[in-house]
């Protein structure tokens, strides 16, 4: 993508001048007022605030939500949500979330609490299936002061279902059979779930799914080859309420996958010799303890992870069997304590990760056979400095240690300290401004360091990988505008609205890349991971919402511009500015809500290609008519677009019906 900075300007300015006009139209005596959304916990932001107490950028899906617009992954599920993008192409479990133009190992993945932190060449990353998952929430921009390694670009905090969440006040036992189709790939899924408890203090959750689904139809009626999968899973989460104010859970969940796909789900086939049949295992045991009594200074969670997850992957053509196995240990401890002048959150965490895994056949890849240790402490402060003004500083230390079993003298260690402060002004009831500034840091990868082997053949000639232990950790700094507005009675009586906007600017420095060196009169034909740029990502999102009774409307803007700080050209790999216009309506006494959404992605120009703006128009609706039945209508892309998301070399699904059925008891 090129935009001279003229354009870069231009991009600024608008976002600005919105975040200006939406400021200013409004009527200052008004009184804010929360929406439901608002007093949900950001499980991302670790401090127990809500999205309205939250002083930074967040999003949150819940799970009325997730039923209504029945997404296949976690990218998919935020994709309405203004400067996040849906990477990875149209596969459902190869995609991932773009926040503010970062993804992959920049973007901070965690469940329960849990770092999900597998991320193995091009293999799908987000293992967990909406239909576990109660909430989705996410931090944009860097979060090292809190989360340490890999929170450059945000954080995605996926928390799953709970039986305390499903069982009605009085209701012992209770569960759901779920039952969907999805025409653009003839996708069946079927899912269900048995909930209660055992007595007054121990409650269960026994949750499941299974879908099998064709290849997906694009817009212009071909099918994408090779995207045909069958994917299951399941989880059982156990709670002991040991008093009242102790909570002991014990969580297993466990995923799997399998079908024909590129050895790139993300790149176009060009012939069968790249297929390959992989199946993926995903496994992740949780136990969590939460303390929280009638002291003001004691409200702490600790919970200990383990997670594994094993690709066996058999390439059709050549006959070759591979194996990946990923394994992650750790450790959280965080505290909260509330005093006269303020509110501290602080505490200590840990993981290791192990990665091994085995290429058969001659001219391959050789994957690291490693192991990175990384410990951190952290302390966040927020400090009322009078009644409108609130400080609120940040500061951790992290030390991360890694070494490859297969290389000799590769063991290295190093130290990282990541600050963040925030300044919030409640300039009045109705009007919250904020300015931040927030680093982070992503230490390098086993796969980074220490891959060996073959990268590809020219003829007789082989690329091979050489490994680059002096890999330097990227580096992120933030700097950030916030501003908040709620009214009430605004054009009617008990109406709200509610604007949300931000500016940014993230510089992150020595981004980590695969570079091909290529010099023959040295004999040099080599592939190594190298630190290869600094980027400067600006940009900007505005967020209105307005609601009247049973009528709910909103308005969304996301733009982000990325250039090389060192040379002056755009990055590739931006998403496109997009605009999403949304309407939802209740009706017969809230029985059935009917909704649409519109969404509109600019055009964007690379050195070479050019991807073309589209609009996509999803309708749908979701009938509570009769007690315990559930009824779900959705219709992505209706008009049946034949559309390319920027810098994605797969076009995406065409029309696609969404029906399912639920029946709970």
């Amino acid at each position: 993508m090129v935009r001279n900075n003229r354009q870069l300007r231009v991009g600024i300015r608008r976002t600005a001048l919105a975040i200006a006009i939406g400021n200013s139209v409004f009527n200052p005596v008004l009184a804010a007022q929360l929406s439901e959304l608002d007093e949900v916990l950001v499980q991302s932001s670790r401090d127990s605030s809500t999205a309205a107490q939250s002083k930074r950028a967040t999003a949150v899906i819940t799970r009325q939500q997730l039923d209504e617009q029945q997404p296949d992954s976690v990218a998919e599920a935020l994709k309405y949500q203004p400067n996040i993008e849906i990477g990875g192409g149209p596969r459902a479990s190869n995609q991932q979330p773009v926040i503010r133009g970062l993804s992959g190992a920049r973007v901070l993945q965690i469940s329960d609490g849990a770092r999900q932190n597998f991320n193995a060449g091009h293999r799908g990353t987000y293992q967990i299936d909406p239909e576990l998952l109660e909430q989705i929430d996410v931090t944009k921009g860097p979060a090292g002061s809190m989360w340490g390694s890999g929170a450059i670009g945000g954080v995605v905090a996926q928390t799953t279902r709970d039986a305390r969440d499903m069982l009605k006040p009085e209701q012992r036992l209770g569960g759901y059979a779920k039952q969907g189709f999805s025409s653009a790939a003839d996708q069946t899924k079927t899912s269900g779930a048995v909930y209660g408890r055992l007595n007054e203090q121990v409650d269960v959750l026994i949750n499941g799914y299974y879908s099998d689904q064709n290849n997906i139809r694009l817009g212009n009626g071909d099918d994408l080859m090779y995207s045909s999968e069958r994917d299951s899973g399941g989880m059982v989460k156990l709670g002991w309420q040991l008093d009242d104010n102790q909570r002991l859970t014990l969580s297993h969940r466990r995923s799997e996958s399998s079908g024909a796909v590129p050895s790139n789900p993300a790149a176009n086939v060009v012939d069968n010799s790249s297929v390959i049949d992989r199946e993926s295992t995903d496994s992740n045991s949780i136990l969590e303890y939460a303390f929280n009594p009638s002291s003001a200074l004691i409200n702490v969670d600790v919970s200990l992870f383990h997670n594994r997850t094993q690709i066996d992957e058999f390439q059709m053509v050549k006959g070759e069997q591979d194996s990946t196995d990923y394994r992650t240990v750790g450790l959280n401890l965080v505290n909260r304590s509330t005093l006269d002048w303020g509110m501290l959150t602080y505490g200590v965490d840990g993981f290791e990760d192990k990665s091994q895994g085995e290429r058969s056949g001659p001219n391959r890849p050789i994957p690291a056979d490693g192991r990175t240790q990384v410990m951190g402490g952290f302390l966040q402060a927020d400090l009322p400095l009078a009644d409108a003004w609130t400080l609120t500083p940040g500061l951790r230390y992290d030390h991360f240690k890694t070494e490859a079993n297969n290389i000799s003298d590769s063991q290295r260690s190093d130290d990282e300290w990541s600050k963040s402060l925030a300044l919030s002004w409640q300039a009045n009831d109705w009007l919250e401004l904020i300015a931040r500034y927030d680093e982070a840091f992503r230490a390098p990868t086993s796969e980074e360091l220490y891959t060996t082997g073959t990268h590809f053949m020219v003829g007789p000639f082989s690329n091979s990988f050489v490994p680059n232990p002096d890999l330097k950790p990227e580096k992120a700094q933030n700097k950030e505008l916030i501003a908040r507005a709620q009214f009430v009675d605004l054009l009617a009586n008990d109406d709200s609205l509610t604007l949300n906007a931000s500016l940014f600017e993230n510089r992150v420095t020595d981004f980590i890349e695969t570079q091909v060196i290529m010099d023959f009169a040295n004999r040099v034909f080599e592939s190594r991971y190298q630190n290869v740029q600094n980027a400067k990502l600006r940009g900007g999102e505005l967020a209105v919402n307005y609601r009247l009774q049973d009528l709910d409307l909103g308005l969304s803007y996301g733009r982000t511009l990325g250039k090389d700080a060192n040379t002056g050209r755009a990055l590739e790999g931006i998403p496109a500015d997009k605009w999403v216009a949304s309407v939802g309506y209740w009706l017969w006494d809230r029985q059935l809500k009917l909704g649409t959404q519109l969404t509109h992605a600019d055009s964007v120009s690379a050195d070479n290609a050019q991807y073309d703006d589209y609009t996509l128009l999803d309708v749908g609706g979701h009938w509570y008519g009769l007690e315990g039945i559930e009824l779900g209508l959705t219709v992505d892309n209706l008009t049946d677009q034949y559309y390319q998301r920027a810098f994605s070399e797969l076009y995406e699904a065409g029309r696609n019906v969404k029906v399912n059925a639920l029946y709970r008891f």
